[in-house]
């Protein structure tokens, strides 16, 4: 009987415990950043972390194949357990964008504007995120009441009452009407928002990395299936007894299924697939287009599993219906609390479906073909204790992440302290660490009503920096897009105020009338 040569720094016990722990860690964060129904950016930032950590560690695994393949020499064997890592590890960078979507998707104070999870909104908020010179005007994806439209007016048409403009140079109340700008001004503006719009694509580019980095890795990962399946006798340099031996009798197991590793149709189906992921950018689409369609499938409200209507009594019916009418109405009620989270939750189930699939196929694949392999393939050297120890860095990424929301807990409730006994120097100095300016006080008062009220026009300017919603008035936490726009309103009279342009008696006033007709 033929052998295939060991490699235990590929198929070795340590690199495989090392593979499927750092992915299925991944996990674990992302379902805790959901238990609220919002993502905030700390929850992102950690997210994005650790998804990067493990990419990089899955490049070194790549291009550490790609590269033995030409020179010592990989068998086509070892190649294709290689590829089914990497489609594990690509799953890292798809848990972020779950993660993303929920971010923007649901208002949080730093999510920035709104982007409803329709392919249409997507494709818009790529385009304009990321290409410069795309942005022709302000994208905002609020409904109709967020954009003021609910009866009352808005806060623009108040702000036009009170002299300010849209843009935040501060400007004097006295001057007339502005005069049209001469051509050269005009030209010297477009060219500067030119180069506003080409940073600020480069900074979202540079920033959210994660997708670009995902999207690279599954082109080298592509080009490597591609290479493979081309001709896996004559794969790399190790044209010889080892590549034949496997392609003869070795057996590749896919969904439980054990395929001869020669399959015409094997190798027909993996280069459609390899060839729809070789692309950059374009590798993207479809697996964005499947985690948006939970969102489509989800949309609009929660499914009536029991009808409105007052509970029967022991009267009416028997003890079974009776509990099983409370047991369908507890799940209607957990259905509705949670139909927020559905959408990423099922992408994240998803997900962890594909990441066992894959390890229990490697697995079945390693214990099928066990006596066409050397003896040699349990030795732990160099590979598979570094694989080991680089474990601690997704560990590492863990613990922070787990650190991060403690603090944010920690902040959150000495700015509610501070608040309560309207301590402005420690609200001062939570909100500059990071604490949440619209944190739920559990009582009729808020961070922002409470400086207001106290005449603290510095803590009312911090907390408006910090995103703070402007409504003085007690009720439900409003969307992103109209507490960004009452937030531009009042930071433009601050200004003009900071500016000796208004009068404090002017500020107030006008203040008031902005807080509440941002309601």
């Amino acid at each position: 009987m033929c052998l295939i040569p060991a490699n235990p720094d590929i198929a070795g016990i340590g690199v495989r415990i090392a593979i499927y722990a750092q992915n299925l860690l991944c996990f674990f964060p992302a379902f805790w950043a959901l238990l609220d129904g919002k993502v905030t950016e700390t929850e992102l930032e950690s997210a994005e972390t650790q998804a990067t950590t493990n990419l990089v560690l899955a490049f070194a695994i790549l291009i550490s194949s790609m590269v033995q393949a030409t020179t010592l020499g990989l068998t086509s064997y070892h190649a294709s357990i290689v590829l089914s890592m990497s489609w594990m590890n690509n799953t890292n960078a798809f848990i972020y964008f779950l993660l993303y979507v929920q971010h923007k998707s649901h208002p949080t104070p730093d999510s920035g504007h709104t982007v409803e999870p329709t392919f249409r909104a997507w494709a818009r908020h790529i385009r304009c995120s990321f290409l410069p010179g795309t942005n022709t005007g302000q994208v905002n994806h609020t409904s109709g009441e967020e954009s003021g439209q609910s009866g009352g007016p808005s806060v623009q048409a108040v702000g036009n009452e009170t002299g300010m403009h849209r843009d935040d140079t501060p400007r004097p109340e006295n001057q007339g009407a502005p005069s049209a700008p001469p051509n050269e001004e005009v030209g010297n503006g477009r060219q500067k928002e030119d180069i506003i719009d080409a940073r600020t694509a480069a900074r979202n580019l540079v920033k959210r990395y994660v997708l670009p980095l995902g999207s690279l890795h599954l082109s080298l990962m592509a080009a490597l299936g591609l290479w493979l399946w081309i001709d896996i006798r004559g794969f790399g340099n190790m044209r010889d007894a080892a590549n034949n031996c496997a392609a003869e009798h070795a057996l590749i197991s896919i969904l439980g299924s054990h395929i001869p590793f020669a399959s015409g149709a094997l190798r027909i189906v993996s280069f459609v697939i390899y060839g729809l992921f070789l692309v950059p950018g374009l590798n993207l689409l479809l697996p964005i287009v499947v985690f948006l369609g939970f969102h489509y499938c989800a949309r609009g409200s929660p499914p009536t599993i029991v009808k409105p209507g007052p509970r029967p009594t022991l009267m009416d019916v028997n003890v079974w219906e009776c509990l099983w009418d409370s047991v369908t109405r507890w799940v209607q009620e957990l259905i509705a609390r949670w139909w927020g989270v559905v959408p990423p939750v099922l992408g994240l189930i998803f997900l962890l479906a594909i990441n066992l699939v894959f390890i229990i196929d490697i697995e079945l694949t390693l214990k099928q073909n066990a006596h066409l392999q050397g003896h040699d393939e349990a030795v732990w050297g160099f590979g598979q204790i570094l694989a080991i120890l680089l474990l601690f860095m997704p560990l590492r990424d863990l613990a922070e992440a787990l650190l991060a929301r403690k603090m944010q807990k920690e902040m959150n409730l000495g700015l509610e302290s501070a608040v309560n006994q309207k301590q402005w120097d420690a609200i001062l100095a939570f909100v500059a660490r990071g604490a949440d300016p619209n944190i739920d006080m559990r009582g009729e008062t808020t961070a922002i009503r409470a400086a207001y009220l106290s005449d603290r026009v510095d803590v009312v300017k911090a907390l408006l920096d910090a995103g703070s919603d402007p409504n003085i008035e007690s009720g439900p936490k409003r969307g992103t897009g109209i507490i960004q726009r009452g937030n531009k309103a009042c930071l433009q009279l601050l200004r003009n105020y900071e500016n000796h342009f208004l009068g404090l008696s002017f500020i107030k006033s006008h203040m008031t009338v902005l807080m509440l007709l941002s309601v």
